[in-house]
């Protein structure tokens, strides 16, 4: 099984054409359109006869971790506001792209409510691990797992044997031992700091209101990476490993939200075939991978 990170994957590389990115509406769209398809080929080309089906990833219109944690990717829409790409056009770009890529090719599209793309990344690599087997000589083992995504939080999925990464961005396989699995979890708990989720030392809406955070000295780090929980010293030290660790460790994906991913995935039937694929690519005015067809 082959899990994408949608909206990771195509960013990746659609942000390497700054210059073309700020051409006309028509020229953006077709850039877009040219490099996603492109990439998801490629991918499919190199890995499919290992690792199987492609399934697309994509991140829902709401986000279970900010009913946990208001102040989850606060920052992001500022950080787009101060750029001089028009965010709003590659994303609706991307967001059809991803209706018609469910529509026209022969990969599953997960996009639910409330679920991030890594949710759906998460569940179904431990859903592999008691569903979805190969045949082995005389034993069954669970099937392959590649993750494309450069996201560090994945190296969690490590745990299990059957699960590779490959990062678009760094052009490499990101790997871990046991140990270092440990290590990075819990300095990311302790010191958060991406996705607007703050240190355990500091408050909620540090980044928010702009204020510094309370520095994690490295005498702290190395009580928590020895003690994990119990290295907490206060009632709010406590509270905030608490928050860290819900929006954090896959561990604590919702249930509810587990069941819809894995019930879609199962019940989602890829409706694209050949055809399909052809006259979309001519429709869209992407001939220039008509002669790649077989690939995708």
């Amino acid at each position: 099984m082959i899990l994408v990170d949608y909206s990771q994957v195509a960013l990746s590389n659609i942000l390497s054409f700054q210059r073309e990115l700020k051409g006309s509406e028509s020229e953006v769209k077709n850039l877009i359109r040219h490099v996603t398809l492109s990439t998801l080929k490629s991918y499919k080309k190199k890995y499919g006869k290992e690792y199987g089906e492609m399934v697309i990833c994509c991140d829902g219109r709401k986000y279970w971790r900010r009913e946990v944690f208001p102040h989850y990717k606060a920052g992001r829409k500022k950080a787009r506001d101060n750029s001089d790409l028009d965010w709003t056009l590659i994303f609706d770009t991307l967001s059809e792209m991803r209706e018609e890529i469910a529509v026209n090719f022969p990969y599953k599209v997960i996009h639910l409510d409330r679920a991030e793309a890594d949710d759906v990344i998460a569940v179904l690599a431990k859903w592999t691990q008691d569903n979805d087997f190969i045949q082995q000589g005389l034993m069954e083992e669970p099937q392959k797992v590649l993750i494309l995504s450069s996201d560090g939080d994945f190296i969690q999925l490590q745990k299990y044997q059957n699960v590779t990464q490959w990062s678009p961005m760094q052009k490499k396989q990101i790997k871990a031992n046991a140990k270092e699995l440990h290590e990075k979890k819990i300095t990311h708990i302790v010191k958060a700091g991406d996705d607007g989720i703050p240190n355990i030392l500091s408050k909620d809406d540090v980044f928010v209101v702009g204020e510094r955070q309370k520095p994690v000295s490295a005498k702290r780090l190395a009580e928590f990476l020895e003690l994990g929980f119990d290295a907490c010293k206060t009632d709010d030290e406590r509270r905030n490993w608490h928050r860290n660790q819900k929006l954090i460790d896959f561990e604590y994906i919702p249930d509810d939200v587990s069941k819809e991913i894995v019930d879609t995935f199962v019940n989602t039937k890829p409706t694209g075939d050949k055809m399909s694929i052809m006259n979309y690519l001519i429709e869209k005015k992407c001939r220039l991978l008509l002669d790649e067809l077989e690939d995708f």
